[in-house]
């Protein structure tokens, strides 16, 4: 099996890469089909109580301990296998590759005879993210409350156990309380719940925010000091706002200077970008990486995005803006790599790090 592996990647590397995605679509298309069979033979396992015939308590352990699929999948599999006899269209949909498992996962609790074929159709090709945002209408959440808690000690009953133990075996470390998880949710079609774990350090800053802020019983108002600090943050670092305001300064002064751009025959010394042109790269692109697959597929990242230079600035020495484009990181060192090669973008990076490096070495990691 090994060696039928090996061979198998060496046949990979001979297709190009539109032949590689092709057949990489066309195997998820197959995986979908094939779980949406998976869960229909789940369904009926359960409809009949197979599981108990085959010597297993329950349908959970029949899945992981028979078909070894994974813990994190199976309960969300059974959940739609429940429905899907009642409503096959979410198989159809699977089948299709119209959605994720995840999205009919969510439909399943609201899915009516009267509103299946409806859901099913707006939620098509929607994340889990966006089908929660769609469904917080049809099944509004609890808000949070506003709130400070401290991660809770261990509880008493492990208090008094350790009393009753050795010395040894009770100043012994034990496991760090559990950390409730981050979210983000919504709860209303306009309302989402945030909540994450933070540091004292992070408390005190909050509580002297609100004092600078001059706002009084913070806990009444956590919501509008996390605004005013993200206005902040925003004014500082955002470039559209930095545009808008650079605009509204020049208005003023009756200036033309934001309708220039960077002279094509200008040749720079400096690999700075003005501020100026760097906004204005920024707001032709939407703030949003313009990288265009052969499709015309678009990257959809906005962030850490990065000014590329379609004639690279190494040859040419020169910031014109019609050679400017909004990369994110990643396509800017592909674009870098097609044209200097993998192996010169590897040492600069490389030759970078030991700069940095304390000990003039690389960092493997």
């Amino acid at each position: 099996m090994i060696e039928r592996f090996k061979t198998y990647f060496e046949t990979l590397e001979g297709l190009s890469t539109e032949e590689l995605d092709r057949s990489t679509e066309k195997l998820v298309r197959a995986e979908k089909r094939n779980v949406a069979l998976v869960i229909a033979h789940i369904a009926e396992m359960s409809r009949r109580k197979g599981q108990l015939e085959r010597g297993y308590k329950s349908l959970f352990e029949y899945c992981t301990r028979r078909l070894h699929l994974s813990e994190g999948s199976v309960a969300l599999r059974i959940q739609v296998a429940n429905v899907s006899r009642r409503f096959p269209q979410i198989l159809v949909a699977l089948a299709e590759n119209r959605m994720s498992l995840t999205v009919p996962g969510l439909l399943a609790p609201v899915l009516t005879e009267s509103n299946v074929e409806k859901l099913l159709g707006d939620c098509a090709g929607m994340t889990k993210r966006e089908a929660e945002e769609y469904l917080v209408a049809l099944r509004p959440k609890p808000v949070f409350a506003p709130s400070i808690r401290k991660t809770p000690s261990r509880p008493p009953e492990e208090v008094r156990l350790a009393s009753t133990l050795s010395v040894q075996e009770a100043t012994s470390p034990r496991p760090t309380p559990r950390v409730s998880p981050s979210i983000l949710e919504p709860a209303r079609p306009e309302l989402f719940n945030f909540r994450f774990p933070a540091d004292r350090k992070f408390k005190e800053k909050f509580e002297r925010l609100a004092e600078v802020l001059g706002v009084e019983n913070p806990l009444q108002h956590m919501a509008a000091i996390m605004e005013q600090a993200i206005d902040i943050a925003l004014d500082k670092k955002d470039v559209k706002r930095k545009r808008a305001r650079r605009l509204a300064r020049e208005a003023k002064r009756g200036g033309e200077r934001s309708q220039e751009k960077s002279r094509p025959d200008k040749i720079s010394n400096s690999r700075y970008i003005p501020s100026e042109v760097r906004e204005r790269v920024h707001e032709r692109a939407g703030n949003q990486c313009e990288f265009q697959g052969p499709d015309g597929t678009r990257c959809g990242s906005r962030t850490g995005l990065e000014i590329e230079h379609q004639r690279p600035f190494a040859l040419f020495r020169s910031h014109d803006e019609n050679y400017l484009r909004l990369f994110c990181r990643q396509h800017n060192r592909l674009s870098a790599e097609r044209v200097f090669g993998v192996a010169f973008i590897q040492e600069k990076i490389d030759a970078s790090r030991r700069r940095l490096s304390p000990n003039g070495r690389v960092d493997s990691s």
